[in-house]
């Protein structure tokens, strides 16, 4: 009986790891994380392409409750010649920001969001699957493949982020 009760503690403790490494990741990536770095890269080249520049600005909130939102921009915004932003100053201010808010849930490694709001109206409503990473203070989250639609090409996402609180 002993040997049956060893048997059964032994196979619990072996199977229960990855149920505790699940809800670890739930609980580490809640918290205000600063953008390090946002990249796409070609599946068929490698080419790495720095989409908010080589030191992106802004910050990504994830909540106890299940909520998430972010703003980012640019690091090599231009500035309006003057308060009166022209159209054309208004474009590529909007081309340099990203901004969004939804709800997110953590399953093993992979988070998925559902977007309520977005600057990229095309996300809002939609549910996105990516994949993450935790080593110390460090959130990398990245992408499946995805086809852009203006080159046809299949590029992964890759967000790299600092934990700040």
């Amino acid at each position: 009986m002993r040997a049956l009760i060893s048997a059964v503690t032994l196979a619990f403790l072996v199977t229960s790891p990855p149920a505790a490494v699940a809800e670890d990741l739930a609980s580490q990536i809640v918290g205000i994380w600063s953008y390090v770095s946002v990249t796409t890269t070609e599946v068929a080249s490698g080419k790495v392409t720095k989409l908010f520049g080589e030191k992106p600005k802004g910050y990504l909130v994830y909540t106890k409750g299940g909520r998430s939102l972010y703003v980012l921009v640019a690091d090599n915004r231009a500035n309006p010649a003057s308060a009166a932003v022209t159209d054309a100053e208004a474009v590529g201010l909007f081309r340099t920001l990203g901004s969004g808010s939804g709800t997110y849930k953590v399953e093993g490694k992979t988070l998925i969001v559902t977007w309520d709001t977005s600057s990229n109206q095309i996300w809002t409503g939609t549910t996105q699957k990516r994949y993450i990473e935790i080593a110390g203070n460090k959130l990398t989250i990245s992408s499946d493949p995805v086809k852009i639609s203006a080159t046809g090409l299949d590029v992964v996402f890759v967000n790299t982020l600092e934990k700040v609180e």
